[in-house]
């Protein structure tokens, strides 16, 4: 069985979900990349960032995506992860590593190094081809 086959959730962190604003069907990319209709699963720490954001961005494009974030996380039934990490990046390796049917889908760069480092294959923004990319599986 392949790789994209047994995962069967998405970990999605800040930068993934406001691209949503741009246009980016993240949720619907996802399971095309994965063959399925993976479980939505949001870190407490990547909804605590989107509020923030949706409330002191410091430009209204950011706020606006923030704002779409937060209500298609509700929209899709998304389940919010309590968990203990220092940091967003710490609680989305936390989760992953602790699950190996999850998977985490990001537009971060230095999350997606240290993901490769850690042998976890991902989903990624590809900036030129205006969609997700599967890394890893």
């Amino acid at each position: 069985m392949g790789v994209s086959k047994r995962l069967k959730r998405v970990i999605y962190d800040t930068s993934i979900l406001m691209l949503l604003y741009e246009g980016v069907p993240v949720f619907e990319e996802s399971a095309s990349l994965l063959l399925s209709k993976p479980e939505c699963v949001i870190p407490r720490q990547v909804r605590d960032e989107l509020k923030k954001l949706a409330g002191t961005a410091s430009s209204i494009h950011r706020r606006k995506a923030a704002h779409l974030a937060l209500e298609a996380i509700r929209k899709m039934g998304c389940r919010i992860v309590d968990v203990d990490a220092d940091n967003t990046d710490d609680a989305i390796i936390a989760i992953v590593m602790s699950d190996p049917e999850a998977i985490v889908a990001t537009a971060d760069n230095e999350l997606r190094r240290r993901l490769r480092e850690i042998g976890l294959p991902n989903i990624y923004y590809r900036r030129s081809r205006h969609g997700l990319m599967l890394e890893g599986a």
